[in-house]
């Protein structure tokens, strides 16, 4: 395979696609897009990057007679054909040496190394060397520690090559189980009592080892463990590279092995400094992985070696070896090695693109990745050096590295040059220009928001350009500046809507040459046809739509010194340069106008994957390797782009096959009786890609089978007629390829007879106008599909599905869970209006204010008549024409009239039509949406008219698949397989394929978005070409992610770059809260079962649902968490470093948490137990309303289909079939929940119930999201992806409510002045609460009904189609809120003040564990007037429509509706800053942008790894909240408090504000951008998700403060004053004097605080005097009322009640000695 021809190929198909969709008449701007695209706007000169070699080691020979290794290691490590080969001798590289020797020595060590390095082997020949040396079977000597499943699959297969290929089944040196979740019950029994020697498993199954009963035997086995090894160690970051380092240290606890060797292995890490500074970075993350030192020396890197003579290349006379060598190479067809290694070509090839000599220390190490052309490639540099031609260079290199693939390098067997080549490409965005006259306007592709060099004055607008003319105009908003006092115009996206009732959307047209005047009638010239009456004059209802004059100032102002412009209202009604018009129904003004880049990133990646595949099946490849895999970071949008890939396809290959069907035939075109067996025979698929049982290929099943597609087939003919009118996919009538015309048309357009009853308009019109107008209305009934086709009818839908279902297989057979009414019907045409509620919504209705009647009543429409024709003119016309046609059956009486206010019914007859094909030339009219066409005739797309007749029948057998942990176990291996065998062509996978999976030969890969770092690059790029054969990677980059265009400007960084030492956080509470819970659990030897039925008692009626008797009396059990204890103090010591600068860690936090442990054990309980009172609750109410005898039968199906997803819901949480995949796996489900280790799974998480696919599956699933993802994407209505289908949230599962059937909802407070959050579990606190605890400010009223958001259902909406471009989000207002924790009475945060000698320049605040809620206010494009929130209906948890959606009868609702607002909340580490200098609403947003980019740059975070947000809110903001969103966090903030951690933070956000970080000289641009930037730009402050904060950034506004914050130090503050605050808050709670006296006393005397007065501990309806919350502590201070017998034995109650939930009582009398009482209880209220 010539990979250079593949991407020149690749690229022309894109640039081809890019092409088909600009039509620009400016000059100038034509001239500039061109030169753009020719520069490499959209796809630069691609990377190439050489695979080096690696310096040789010693041989296994030699290290055996060192004795470093046994003998039997030269019999086992050879290079292996099959399992009968006794294989060659192997050499292996100095690095494995390396580690192999520090493994003899009994050394830890890290090896980090690229890759392909052959990492493995430098612990597996140590382990197995071990094990030769120690004897075999004597327990587990090795665990291997793999991040993914596959990974240990792989390395599971590479073992057996060594272990037991070559020797027979008695005799196998080493035994060795892959122990990962995947092995049946009879193979996980067989490794438990006979324990291998190694044990190849994954983190998850080694923390079930350690906590599992049934496990103990394998924990027991490893007494004897000496190597414990953890590899891809770099991928251990953040909360699960913590909760790994704990993981280690308990494992080697409870093994109690002694002298474990701890091994890691990673890609290439990299930190600041030299090499050794490198090292000891690297040494002491991964001493604090393994809990043991790993020494600066023992961390081994890689060492590689030339293959060719090093020249001087300064020397002219090897220069002239060049040149001549040069030569020679471009008249060879192949090489040898040794000539080769010594050609000066080569050895220049391999110095440019392979590896480069340190200066310094001489050591080589790997070049950058390279570009061959373009600016400073090695073409460019070659041709200096030499004088070559410069295409010449570029075509030697070419061809020379094609010689070294092709020649092979008899050492190892792999090329001589393994190269691969990395092309980066980006979407185009549009043309940004300012308001100047056209010939000195500024022009540019980069967006920003004003002039470079203009200070500010000149603004840059966005442009469309017209689909027809290609004529430009700027798209902007009116809005009313009111500090200005003035109107002005900003930008807009094309198809943004305007919701502020004093704004307008609209666009600015320039044409210096034909000035408008105010005077609507003397403009009438200026105006399309149909847009003026019989006199001439300008129709007054077009008047509104006019263009109006405006005078603009190149700032956007509207004042009387601008330049005259003219103003067109959104949506876009017509184009004055070439007067094509649309209908004032045609909202959408994306198939009107275009931007440079129409495509989104579906569509690009579709065609950019189709492109690939489709070459690389006609190149010279083996079959298994013509295959494309393709990477994103969302599952959810790897099934968007895998149903899009698929129907992009399937609709392709229909319309191609529809165009040759017909091309093939007469000029008379083709009826509907043979089009669909035409279509079949030209489609010509094979009968294994449509039959589900391919081998009935014979008899009555071929003819039923056949049958059953041609059916399906003329399905989606008819339906493409309609679903075919889009831009991004324009179907054959808008590529000019199909003309449809009709029987007898002719004929009755002539009947004078026909006519001359009728209205004068008809009946004096010439034969053309009538000719017009009829097939304007059938070409309007057949795109409305009222069409009398059987494929179309319902009823024969039910059974061309039954059919389908039966006969076919996906994508040419119905989806299983497809159901006739959720098929696209017929409709039919009523001439008259719609009635409310009465009329179906499908159906088609012909009024007279209609498009077609408007259509009738334009002037041009019938020239021949004169008059002024009114509605009910109109009216008759409209009946006059559907006799017409009904007399020549052309159309048909379908229905009839029921009642005064109907009319009859009507349809298209099918036959009556006549399918023809094209000639390409201009696209098909529709003269009412399109009221006027240009003189060019309508634009043709070209890309998609050859792809219909040149390319499309080629994509047969093209398919895809996604392969996500969405997907099941068992079909991501049916996917793997047949991927690996390229009958699946192309995998759309998240990082699930990213490491270890066997894949086989493969030669392309794709990145549908930029990798979150150099190492996933590295791991998705090497999953091409591992082979040594050249390899393609390409990447899609899109304009809106500032990390995906950071790296498009600097693709070396992503393609060579290193990866950035782990940041590991262990002083992260709740995960060693986690591990805690797991070694008790250990400890106790408890078993929680499959099911959480095993743990809660659900039998009865109705079920009492608390914890079964065992596992209360363990969880009660002292002696059990006593050891516990002991052994957690053990393992917490080792990190006792870490933990001493947290400002939660006190020496009695691991008693206080074991305490709490039942009550924690009981928490974690409460989901499960809400959705199973909650299955019950559907299930009872339904069947309440099944059994209701005055329930009308669509609410009794209604509730039978509730009732079966309560069932359904009710299986998932109590089957225990297939209980380890489940997310209510025991096990599982308490990591969920926090209280076992999660291992950055999410915790809390929220839950989707997506009903099974019904005929195959079977199988209900539920979707789970992190909770504060899930705020925004299981939002009400919002739209979920899974396995090609699009599914709507729409409803809630309703949390067990009270007996009046209330919905559960709650208030709080948040403070206008600094956003902290007020609630505390009580209304009185609520209602008490007037000031703000953070800053004083006096507090508003409450916001009311606030839902918390727990699980939802979703339902099948549609299947994936090729319109969706990017996974539709709805807008939703969320506002943010923080509340720091409160522990011993003082606020868990630590302040800094920000100090530049006297003067503070602000405030951060850290606090870990803080409370952030995120709460959704609604819609955030409301109508003015809207309310906050949404209906939710209370009886079925229905959530309600938005105003702009379709009709939906399936969730339909109630009479009982509330108004809520959704919040989620969980604990977050945060960091507030509060600045003191003066601030503005510019300055605020540009620092939020600038810094938050910071920190990711500095710690090397993905942009979902850290959120920021503006409080109070984004209308008002004071300062700025950044909390680490990704699970457990990274730990980055902490040190953002930290005075080297700040300055490094605040030196990148100057240099990424385009300013000299040392000198501060304005720098004006970023490194590759073209031009200036003025304000803000994409390569700064701009970004995608800050679009609305895009007029406020300016770097030049911040880079003064951000200096001074440079030059500033930090000064830690006291705490002191939260303590006064919150004894104030709690002062004020107080509900008698008693009270307040114990309290004074605890403050006075420094003891600790209660967390908490008065709040209400519903379960036992119990209200304490005080809480200590972290310690589980309720304080009864008791007056003379509690002496009576009667209280007393309620205390006791009480007292009882809340013990058994975990609680410790402390209760006292008003006359006891408080100070002894305290003394006791030290470890509660702390020292004085």
């Amino acid at each position: 395979m010539n990979v250079f021809e593949l991407r020149e190929k690749l690229i022309a198909d894109y640039c081809s696609f890019v092409k088909g969709f600009i039509t620009i008449k400016d000059d100038a701007i034509k001239e500039m897009v061109a030169n753009e695209l020719k520069d490499g706007l959209l796809w630069p000169d691609p990377l190439i990057q050489l695979s080096p070699f690696f310096e040789s080691g010693e041989s296994i020979e030699e290290l055996i007679k060192s004795n470093i290794l046994h003998p039997l290691c030269k019999q086992i490590f050879r290079i292996k054909r099959d399992e009968s080969d006794f294989g060659k001798q192997m050499q292996l590289h100095r690095h494995q040496t390396e580690a192999i020797k520090r493994a003899a020595q009994g050394l830890n060590y890290i090896l980090t190394t690229g890759t392909g390095s052959g990492k493995s082997l430098a612990y597996i020949i140590p382990i197995v060397n071990h094990i030769l040396k120690t004897g075999s079977g004597k327990g587990i000597k090795a665990i291997i520690v793999y991040p993914m499943n596959a990974l240990a699959n792989s390395q599971e297969k590479e073992l057996s090559k060594f272990v037991n290929w070559g020797f027979s089944t008695d005799t196998k040196p080493v035994t060795f189980k892959r122990y990962t979740g995947q092995e049946s019950e009879q193979a996980k029994l067989e490794i438990c009592s006979n324990p291998p020697d190694i044990l190849l498993t994954n983190y998850v199954m080694l923390e079930l080892i350690l906590t599992r009963p049934n496990e103990t035997p394998l924990v027991h086995a490893c007494k004897n463990l000496k190597y414990l090894v953890l590899d891809e160690l770099h991928t251990y970051r953040g909360r699960q590279g913590a909760d790994v380092a704990m993981l280690i240290r308990r494992t080697i606890d409870a093994t109690k092995a002694e002298k474990v060797i701890c091994v890691g292995t990673s890609a290439t890490l990299s930190s600041t400094g030299d090499r050794m500074e490198q090292n000891r970075e690297i040494s002491r993350v991964a001493s604090l992985l393994f809990g043991s030192k790993v020494e600066p020396e023992n961390v081994i890197g890689e060492s590689l070696q030339r293959l060719t003579q090093e020249f001087d290349f300064d020397n002219p006379a090897v220069i002239s070896k060049l040149r001549d060598s040069i030569d020679s190479s471009l008249n060879a067809n192949d090489a040898n090695i040794d000539d080769i290694k010594l050609d000066a070509f080569f050895s220049w090839i391999e110095t440019t693109f392979g590896v480069e000599t340190d200066p310094v220390t001489g050591r080589l190490y790997r070049s950058s990745a390279k570009c061959i052309s373009g600016k400073d490639g090695g073409a460019e540099k070659l041709s200096k050096l030499t004088g070559i031609y410069l295409s010449t260079c570029k075509s030697a290199i070419q061809h020379a590295l094609m010689l070294g693939f092709k020649t092979i390098n008899p050492s190892n067997g792999f090329p001589v040059f393994a190269f691969k080549l990395h092309q980066f490409i980006s979407r185009g965005d549009t043309v940004y220009a300012s308001l100047d006259e056209n010939d000195i306007r500024h022009l540019t592709v980069q967006r920003q928001l004003f002039v470079p060099n203009s200070n500010k004055d000149k603004i840059l607008l966005p442009m469309a350009f017209c689909r027809h003319c290609g004529q430009d105009y700027y798209t902007v908003t009116k809005v009313f500046d009111e500090e200005k006092e003035v109107w002005r115009f900003v930008p807009r996206e094309l198809n943004e809507r305007v919701f502020d009732e004093e704004q307008e959307a609209g666009f600015l047209y320039v044409n210096d040459a034909d000035k408008w005047s105010d005077n609507a009638a003397d403009n009438a010239e200026k105006v399309p046809e149909e847009w003026k009456d019989q006199d001439g004059k300008i129709m007054y209802n077009r008047r509104e739509y006019l263009p109006k004059p405006v005078l603009v100032t190149p700032d956007g102002q509207i004042r009387n010194s601008g330049r005259q412009m003219l103003f067109l209202n959104a949506p876009f009604r017509f184009c004055p340069n070439c007067m094509v018009s649309y209908a004032a129904n045609q909202r959408s003004d994306f198939a009107k106008l275009s931007a440079l880049g129409t495509e989104g990133r579906s569509t690009a990646t579709t065609i950019l994957s189709l492109s690939a595949v489709r070459h690389i099946r006609n190149m010279e490849l083996p079959p298994e390797a013509r295959k494309l895999l393709s990477f994103t970071d969302n599952r959810q949008d790897a099934s968007l782009q895998s149903g899009h890939f698929n129907d992009f396809v399937q609709v392709g290959l229909l319309r191609g096959a529809v165009y040759h069907a017909l091309a093939g035939k007469s000029p008379e075109g083709v009826r509907h009786s043979e089009l669909t067996q035409l279509v079949f025979e030209s489609l010509g698929l094979p009968f294994d890609e449509y039959a589900s049982n391919p081998d009935a290929s014979k008899g009555v099943a071929k003819i039923e089978t056949e049958r059953a597609l041609r059916n399906v087939l003329g399905y989606h003919l008819y339906r493409d007629l309609k679903r075919g009118w889009r831009v991004t996919a324009p179907n054959l009538e808008q590529t000019g390829l199909l003309e449809i015309d009709y029987l007898s048309i002719n004929e009755l357009a002539e009947d004078v007879e026909q006519w001359s009853g009728c209205h004068p308009a008809l009946s004096s019109a010439s034969r053309d106008s009538r000719l017009n107008v009829l097939k304007a209305l059938l070409d309007w009934m057949r795109r409305e599909l009222a069409i009398k086709v059987s494929y179309l009818d319902q009823q024969d839908q039910e059974r061309i599905l039954q059919q389908s279902q039966q006969r076919l297989i996906p994508p040419w057979g119905f989806d299983e869970n497809e159901q006739a009414r959720q098929l696209t019907h017929a409709a039919i045409l009523y001439p008259r209006s719609r009635r409310n509620g009465k009329d179906y919504g499908g159906d088609a209705f012909l009024s007279t204010r209609s498009g077609f009647g408007q259509f009738l009543r334009r002037s041009n429409t019938f020239s021949n008549y004169t008059q002024k024709l009114s509605l009910d003119d109109t009216q008759l016309i409209i009946e006059n024409l559907i006799n017409g046609l009904v007399t020549y059956g052309i159309i048909e009486r379908v229905r009839e009239a029921k009642g005064d206010d109907d009319t009859d019914g009507y349809q298209l007859v099918a036959d009556s039509m006549v399918w023809k094909a094209g000639d390409g030339n201009s696209a098909a009219l529709d003269p009412i949406r399109q009221t006027s066409s240009s003189d060019q005739g309508q634009p043709v797309n070209d890309y998609f008219k050859e792809f219909y007749q040149f390319i499309a029948a080629s994509t047969t057998g093209l398919y895809s698949r996604e392969h996500t942990a969405q997907v099941s176990y068992d079909e991501r291996e049916r996917r793997e397989e047949g991927f690996r065998k390229a009958d699946l062509p192309i995998l759309y996978c998240s990082p699930t394929m990213e490491l270890g999976i066997d894949i086989s030969l493969l030669n392309v890969v794709n990145m549908r978005n930029v990798p979150p770092t150099p190492a996933n690059y590295a791991q998705r790029s090497g999953r091409a070409g591992r082979s040594g054969q050249p390899a393609l990677v390409f990447t899609y980059c899109s304009t809106g992610s500032p990390h995906d265009q950071y790296f498009f400007k600097r693709p070396v960084n992503m393609v060579s770059g290193a990866v950035a030492t782990p940041q590991i956080d262990l002083a992260n509470e709740d995960m060693l809260h986690s591990h805690l819970n797991a070694i008790w659990l250990s400890e106790a030897k408890l078993s929680l079962g499959t099911t959480l039925t095993e743990v809660i008692d659900n039998s009865g009626q109705p079920p009492s649902l608390e914890l079964l008797p065992k596992i209360k009396t363990t969880l009660n059990d002292f002696a059990i968490r006593q050891r516990a204890l002991t052994r957690a103090a053990k393992i917490i010591s080792s990190i006792e470093g870490s933990l001493t600068g947290s400002i939660w860690y006190t020496p009695d936090w691991l008693s206080d948490m074991m305490n709490q442990l039942p009550m924690q054990f009981e928490q974690a309980c409460e989901r499960w137990r809400g959705l199973y009172k909650a299955a019950l609750r559907q299930q009872e109410v339904q069947n309440k309303i099944i059994l209701d005898v005055s329930r009308g039968q669509s609410d009794k199906d209604q509730a039978k289909r509730l009732r079966r997803e309560a069932e359904s819901q009710l299986d998932l949480l109590t089957s225990s079939s297939g209980a380890f995949q489940s997310d209510f796996y025991s096990y599982r489900y308490f990591a969920s929940e926090g209280f076992l280790p999660g291992y950055n799974f999410p915790r809390l998480p929220l839950s989707a119930f997506i009903p099974g696919r019904r005929l195959k599956s079977g199988k209900d699933e539920y979707l789970s999201r992190p909770r504060f993802l899930a705020i925004t994407e299981f939002g009400p209505r919002s739209f979920v992806y899974h396995e090609g289908s699009r599914y709507i949230i729409h409803q809630v599962i309703m949390p067990a409510q009270d007996d009046q059937n209330n919905v559960t909802t709650s208030e709080a407070k948040l403070c206008p002045q600094c956003g902290y959050l007020h609630t505390d579990g009580t209304k009185d606190y609520i209602s008490q609460c007037n000031v703000c605890e953070h800053c004083g400010s006096q507090l508003d009223a409450p916001i009311p009904n606030l839902f918390r958001l727990q699980n939802v259902v979703a339902k099948r909406r549609d299947q994936i189609n090729c319109d969706e471009e990017e996974r539709l989000k709805l807008g939703f207002d969320i506002r943010t809120t923080i509340r720091y924790a409160v522990r011993s009475g003082r606020l868990s945060c630590i302040s800094a003040k920000i100090m530049r000698g006297d003067e503070c320049m602000g405030t951060m605040t850290y606090g870990d564990s803080a409370m952030i809620w995120r709460i959704n206010m609604g819609y955030r494009k409301r109508v003015s007037g809207e309310p906050e929130g949404f209906w939710l209906d209370t009886e079925r948890g229905y959530w309600a429509k938005r105003p702009d959606e379709d009709s939906d009868d399936d969730s339909p609702m109630g009479k009982s509706k509330i108004l809520v607002r959704p919040f989620v909340s969980d604990t977050k580490n945060c960091l507030l800053f509060e600045p003191e200098f003066q601030i503005s609403d510019t300055i605020l947003a540009s620092l939020q942008a600038a810094l938050k980019n910071a920190i990711q740059r500095v710690f090397e975070l993905e942009d979902s790894e850290l959120s920021v947000e503006p409080l109070p809110s984004r209308d008002n903001r004071k300062s700025i909240l950044f909390y680490e969103s990704s699970e457990g966090g990274a730990g980055v903030l902490k040190r953002v408090i930290d005075s080297t951690g700040f300055k490094k933070v605040i030196k990148e956000a100057i240099d990424l504000c385009h300013y000299d970080p040392i000198s501060f000289e304005d720098l004006l641009k970023a490194p590759q951008a073209k031009e200036p930037c003025e304000a803000a730009c994409y390569d700064c402050l701009m970004s995608y998700s800050n679009q609305t904060d895009h007029e406020l950034l300016d770097r030049k506004a911040i880079v003064d403060i951000l200096i001074s914050l440079l030059s500033s130090d930090l000064s830690r503050s006291s705490s002191e004053f939260s303590r006064v605050e919150h004894y104030e808050r709690l002062k004020n709670l107080n509900g008698s004097t008693l009270e307040v006296k114990w309290l004074d006393y605890v403050y006075n005397n420094g003891y600790n605080l209660p967390t908490h007065a008065q709040e209400l501990i519903e379960s036992c309806h119990t209200q304490p005097d005080y809480i200590y919350k972290d310690k589980y502590v309720a304080i009864y201070i008791d007056g003379p009322v509690h002496d009576s017998q009667g209280q007393y034995a309620k205390d006791k109650e009480i007292a009882m009640a809340l013990e058994d939930l975990g609680w410790h009582v402390i209760r006292f009398r008003y006359d006891d000695d408080w100070q002894s009482i305290i003394s006791i209880y030290a470890n509660v209220f702390g020292d004085k």
